[in-house]
C-alpha cells in the first residue's frame, strides 16, 4: 500500500525531490527512504543527481530528465509560465517586468534566464534592434506548442 502510494506519486510527479515526497505522502523520512530504496533496488525508479537528487521511473528519457529538472525548479517554472502567458498574447517580455511580476531580484531572474535559454525553453528576443541597452532584450517561450504539451505530459 505505502510502495503504491510512493510508486503512483513519482509516475505523476517526475522529477519529484525526497522532501516532496515526503510532504504529498504524508509518510514518515524512515517509510519514505525504505520504499525509495525498494523502488531503486527493484529498478521501478531512478534517481538522478547526488545531492538533492530527483525521482523519475525508468520509462523517462535521460534528455526529458533534464528539462524536467529544470522545470520543477520554483522559480524558473514561475518565470516559464508567466513567460507562456505573454507569449500566448505574441508579446516579448524583459527581464525586468518578470523580476516585478514574480517578485524575484534581478539577478535570480538572470540566473534563472539563461538556464531556461541554454535548454532551449526560452528564446532571446531584441526588441528595439537601434538600441544596443540590455533592456532591449526580452524572453519568448521558444516553441509554445511543445511545451505546452510536455508541461502537460509531466504535471509540471
Amino acid at each position: 500500500m505505502r510502495k503504491e502510494i510512493v510508486t503512483k506519486l513519482i509516475k505523476s510527479m517526475p522529477g519529484i525531490s525526497y522532501n516532496e515526497i515526503v510532504r504529498d505522502t504524508g509518510l514518515s523520512n524512515g517509510v519514505v527512504s525504505h520504499y525509495i530504496i525498494k523502488l531503486i533496488d527493484s529498478g521501478e525508479i531512478e534517481k538522478e543527481g547526488e545531492k538533492r537528487g530527483k525521482y523519475f521511473t525508468t520509462n523517462i528519457l535521460k534528455k526529458d530528465r533534464i528539462l524536467i529538472t529544470v522545470l520543477r525548479n520554483k522559480t524558473n517554472n514561475e518565470i516559464f509560465k508567466y513567460i507562456m502567458k505573454q507569449t500566448n498574447c505574441n508579446q516579448v517580455v524583459g527581464a525586468n517586468k518578470i523580476s516585478k511580476k514574480i517578485k524575484k531580484s534581478g539577478s535570480t531572474v538572470s540566473v534563472s534566464l539563461k538556464i531556461l535559454q541554454k535548454n532551449n525553453i526560452l528564446e532571446r528576443v531584441i526588441m528595439n534592434k537601434n538600441s544596443k541597452l540590455t533592456n532591449d532584450i526580452g524572453y519568448r517561450v521558444s516553441n509554445i506548442e511543445v511545451w505546452t504539451k510536455y508541461f502537460i505530459k509531466y504535471n509540471l
